[in-house]
């Protein structure tokens, strides 16, 4: 078996061009994004340019907020299953135990992080 020395040189050029591969073909996800989901798996390609998908699982409409409070103006809702597009997160009203918020990026409003699953890591505003 060769020295750990011989190998670092191979261990760094296959590193390299495989983060070359990996770039050059769109594979790598932006800084800050999950590499891997809850269970260890692979996370699914849901991190886009700009925002995370997440998906509502409240089992009712859930309620678009101006802001991260339920006592803002509602200003519209998502159905249940429903694929919503993530710009960011910060702490808000804790609802059901959650403090978390979504700002929604491909319009104005504010979803209630406890009845979101987020798909990808959102980052914070």
């Amino acid at each position: 078996m060769l020295p750990l020395a011989t190998h670092k040189p191979l261990t760094t050029l296959a590193l390299t061009a495989g983060a070359a591969a990996l770039s050059l073909f769109g594979a790598v996800a932006p800084a800050g994004a999950a590499a891997t989901g809850a269970s260890g798996q692979a996370a699914p390609a849901t991190v886009r340019s700009g925002y995370v998908d997440g998906r509502v699982v409240s089992s009712l409409p859930l309620t678009i907020r101006a802001a991260a409070t339920t006592n803002s103006a509602a200003l519209g809702s998502y159905p249940p299953g429903a694929i919503v597009h993530l710009s960011c997160k910060v702490n808000g009203q804790t609802v059901d135990g959650n403090p978390r918020w979504y700002k929604l990026y491909d319009r104005t409003g504010w979803l209630a992080a406890r009845y979101v699953a987020n798909l990808g890591t959102v980052p914070w505003c």
